[in-house]
């Protein structure tokens, strides 16, 4: 399963799309909750992080620690270099400012057991 930790309703939207249009299985979340009760089910392959929210850091940690590992692949705005480093020392195997986690993202979506092809 792929699972999307995103409190921005239009880029939910955006990310939602491109998964129905790559034809896979996505689900959005807004909270650390949710989060926590996707990992206890054991099927998660795939967290997608948006840094902006309120909990994206205790999300990654959490999810570095769970076992089966997620891949982690958060994106940040250009400007929120500091958040880029801290979501790399929480655990986050790719970590892209947003404009080019657009570009990825169909590919990202596609490939959750390749994440070293794709670390920048």
């Amino acid at each position: 399963m792929i699972a999307a930790l995103v409190t921005d309703l239009i880029f939910r939207s955006r990310i939602a799309a491109t998964a129905r249009a790559a034809e896979v299985t996505l689900r959005v979340v807004g909270r650390l909750e949710d989060v926590t009760m996707l990992l206890a089910a054991g099927d998660l392959t795939l967290l997608i992080v948006d840094m902006d929210g309120p909990e994206a850091l205790a999300s990654i940690r959490l999810a570095a620690e769970a076992r089966p590992r997620p891949r982690i692949v958060a994106y940040f705005a250009h400007v929120q270099t500091a958040l880029a480093q801290q979501a790399s020392e929480a655990g986050a195997d790719t970590v892209l400012p947003r404009s080019i986690f657009v570009q990825r993202l169909p590919d990202l979506l596609r490939l959750p057991g390749q994440a070293a092809a794709l670390q920048q």
